[in-house]
């Protein structure tokens, strides 16, 4: 390890890397979980064998490439190793955003890691996780629950290992939200104050601190949201069965990686074994700030009843 990289924690794993990433915890010196190295260097514009790329990736064995026009291409490998090559026109703004975003979620499926588009929150020992699409107020959820107390696990992807008898274990993830600018305000932070998440729009990090010192929590509610049509009041919904499944499988992170990974089988098979030990709810809200603390605090009771 070279000298001019830092120890981050993440995950399962540490990163050592000779990119600054500062939206990442410092590991703590006693930390002894594996580490995963990110560098700069060369990295190939195609990957020899692998089929033509989908969704900029190419993939073969343990090895996969992620192309991203005008930002950089990421080799990632064995869930060790990514290896960074920026363009020219690229921001560093946005080359962490994609090694922390997608390249991460292809290192989390190479180390086994099932990778949920959620945040998630710590409560009575158990974690609590609600995923959702981009712009289903994720971030803006997790802001009302900081505010109130509770402890924030991870924002935006939420990974998940297999721990005893199958309980899947959320791990602390990237100790920061990402909010749109009024809601950034609404919560009191000043925008001038924070970093920009991604280059040219109005979109920032929030820390959030570093999570229960590190360790992964036992799974045991995944809520998906999404907002009440109009005119009709939001409800909290227990999904089983195939709507459980489907629930899960649409709102894991970058699904759309899987067949590419050579992991559509696993995939399935890991869904299935989560949803033996994990209650899936339908959450639908009614949409805008003049009812948002209602809702959420409607949510918080809800979560509160599990204990």
């Amino acid at each position: 390890m070279g000298m001019s990289q830092e120890l981050y924690s993440c995950f399962d794993f540490r990163f050592a890397s000779d990119i600054p990433l500062g939206e990442l915890t410092p590991a703590a010196d006693a930390d002894s979980r594996e580490i995963v190295t990110i560098r700069r260097g060369d990295v190939p514009e195609t990957l020899e064998g692998a089929s033509e790329p989908r969704y900029g990736l190419q993939a073969r064995s343990d090895v996969a490439l992620l192309v991203i026009p005008d930002v950089a291409r990421y080799l990632i490998s064995g869930g060790r190793e990514i290896v960074v090559e920026a363009s020219d026109r690229a921001s560093e703004c946005n080359l962490r955003l994609f090694l922390l975003g997608s390249a991460l979620g292809i290192l989390a499926y190479q180390r086994g890691l099932l990778p949920i588009h959620a945040n998630a929150i710590v409560f009575g020992g158990a974690a609590y996780a609600f995923s959702g699409p981009s712009g289903a107020g994720k971030s803006t959820l997790a802001a009302h629950f900081a505010r109130a107390g509770y402890e924030l696990l991870c924002d935006d992807v939420c990974g998940l290992s297999p721990g005893a008898g199958g309980v899947p274990l959320a791990w602390p993830g990237l100790p920061r939200l990402k909010l749109w600018e009024d809601a950034a305000r609404a919560f009191g932070h000043d925008t001038a104050a924070l970093d920009r998440a991604i280059e040219g729009r109005e979109k920032f990090h929030v820390p959030i601190g570093a999570a229960h010192g590190r360790r992964a929590v036992p799974l045991k509610r995944l809520y998906t949201l999404a907002p009440a049509l109009e005119g009709e009041a939001g409800s909290v919904v227990r999904l089983t069965g195939g709507a459980a499944m489907a629930a899960v499988m649409a709102n894991t992170y970058r699904d759309e990686y899987l067949a590419i990974l050579g992991l559509t089988r696993w995939h399935f098979e890991r869904a299935a074994t989560m949803l033996r030990h994990v209650e899936v709810y339908a959450v639908t809200r009614a949409w805008g700030y003049d009812v948002f603390a209602e809702e959420a605090a409607r949510l918080e009771a809800h979560v509160a009843g599990a204990a």
